[in-house]
């Protein structure tokens, strides 16, 4: 696979004297060991040839020596701009849109960047899977090796006074915020509850929340009208980037907006720490609010469906900035998805066996894929009927022969090529490539999709009821009616 790596994980330009950060050796170390290529774009060297700062830019310039260089890379005219939707108004605009341009058209398999506008634009153009924050791609190398990885965590509710608020997880916490050690015992005194990820009392990944009535969340503005949920402190540890505890931790919020009948959810960023939340946060439709104290940034979701349908909006475009709601309209596909129980252990936590035995609490049971909400699934189904927007129910077979989780499309791909579908699952999935090629022997349907919920069993008898009668052992279509009769109970 080529790799295409950006200017900022590659040099420390604000300061090239300074060592290299050591997850870039280790991921040059990991790429080389799984027969990647590292690549960086012509243009590069171009705009760092311009420093003025002659010793600066020798320095940069001998660190980008050590890559490849694309080949003849693809120009990028002003109508396929256009038809992008990029903003261009600088070099470093133009400079990041033909990296990303780059990738559009095939000449690399993946784009590696830290830089959240690249990220956006990514999504623009609906590559947002190729395009890797430093953290995730580590933790994609390392799935891809035979290295034995620490075990994956879950999700627990804890009260605050369980943990040492002097553990170094806390110290950019401490940093970033005069006095966090006394508001963090005073609301342990308070007996506030977070959700987090830990191991034996050290602290992986936090979440601390509290309700709010009415408040006003941001400079000059009015009173949210109604009950808000505030994730007060959020922050995912170095050690475990890139294993989806970020999105379990989201979930869990949207999960507990939703239980309790919660119209907001909103938080308070600062500083470049968190601009991998702010990217993660608006991937699930959060909104830039305002300043807080003319420091914070404050982003806000809101937990209500609308009362009617945005016009001429897609389902996939509606389920993403409303989610965890979604469009199940008539003209809306549903699809019944075979999938035998280890599979259903793997990509659904809360339903799995693990949950409901007696080692539930125990992080080390669950899979990586298990934490995130942004799922893929592979299997040799020969339709061809499945588009983004529709609606996935997957039934478990073999033992419980019902169906209690449900997903959105998001992308399906029907072929066999390991240079498309590795990097589409990448994210999604531990699989190795040497899992995927088998797959890949054979013609294979690989569907992306959003974990929206699950709900209480639906039995193969009702569904048979609904005349969805015989074993379920491929994809299969459902009508509209036979959804209503089974599942039209308040699933949305």
């Amino acid at each position: 696979m080529n790799v295409l790596i950006d200017t900022n994980i590659l040099i420390p330009l604000e300061d090239t004297a300074r060592t290299l950060d050591p997850s870039l050796a280790e991921m040059r170390r990991m790429s080389e060991q799984n027969g990647h290529i590292l690549y960086v774009h012509p243009s590069q060297a171009e705009d760092i040839r311009r420093d003025k700062d002659e010793q600066r830019r020798d320095i940069v310039l001998s660190r980008l020596r050590q890559y490849q260089t694309i080949p003849s890379p693809p120009e990028l005219s002003s109508e396929k701009l256009l038809e992008y939707g990029w903003r261009q108004n600088s070099d470093n605009d133009r400079i990041d849109n033909l990296l990303l341009h780059a990738l559009c058209r095939g000449s690399v398999h993946f784009l590696v960047t830290n830089d959240k506008d690249l990220h956006k634009k990514a999504r623009q153009a609906n590559v947002q899977e190729h395009v890797h924050r430093l953290d995730q791609f580590l933790a994609f190398l390392k799935s891809q090796t035979d290295e034995e990885q620490p075990p994956p965590y879950g999700i627990q509710e804890k009260l605050l006074h369980e943990f040492d608020v002097n553990q170094p997880f806390f110290d950019s916490l401490r940093d970033g915020y005069p006095g966090f050690n006394k508001w963090y015992l005073d609301k342990a005194a308070e007996h506030r509850t977070a959700w987090c990820v830990h191991n034996k009392g050290e602290v992986h990944a936090i979440c601390i929340y509290k309700q709010e009535e009415y408040p006003t969340i941001v400079d000059g503005g009015s009173p949210l009208n109604g009950i808000a949920l505030k994730l007060c402190t959020f922050k995912v540890g170095e050690s475990v980037r890139g294993r989806k505890l970020g999105e379990r931790l989201l979930f869990s919020a949207f999960k507990y907006a939703v239980e309790h009948d919660i119209p907001y959810v909103y938080l308070h960023t600062y500083g470049k720490e968190h601009e991998l939340l702010v990217s993660l946060c608006q991937d699930y439709g959060f909104e830039f609010a305002g300043k807080y104290q003319d420091r914070d940034d404050v982003y806000i979701k809101t937990m209500l469906a609308p009362h009617t349908v945005p016009p001429d909006m897609e389902p996939l475009t509606y389920a993403m900035q409303f989610y965890p709601h979604y469009l199940d309209a008539d003209d809306v596909g549903k699809f019944i998805i075979p999938i035998r129980p280890e599979y259903h252990n793997d990509l659904f936590a809360d339903t799995s066996d693990t949950a409901r035995g007696l080692f539930a609490n125990d992080p080390s049971q669950y899979s990586p894929q298990a934490n995130t909400i942004k799922k893929a699934y592979i299997c040799h189904a020969n339709t061809t009927q499945i588009q983004p927007g529709d609606l996935l129910l997957f039934y478990r077979t073999h033992d419980r022969m019902s169906v209690e989780c449900i997903g959105v499309v998001e992308q399906a791909y029907r072929g066999r090529e390991i240079g498309t579908v590795l990097p589409m699952v990448s994210k999604r999935t531990v699989y190795s490539r040497a899992e995927i090629e088998r797959w890949l022997q054979r013609q294979t349907l690989v569907i992306l999709f959003r974990f929206i919920r699950n709900f209480p069993p639906i039995s193969q008898a009702e569904l048979s009821q609904a005349g969805i009668r015989g074993p379920i052992q491929s994809i299969r279509k459902i009508t509209h009616d036979q959804y209503l009769q089974c599942f039209g109970r308040g699933l949305n």
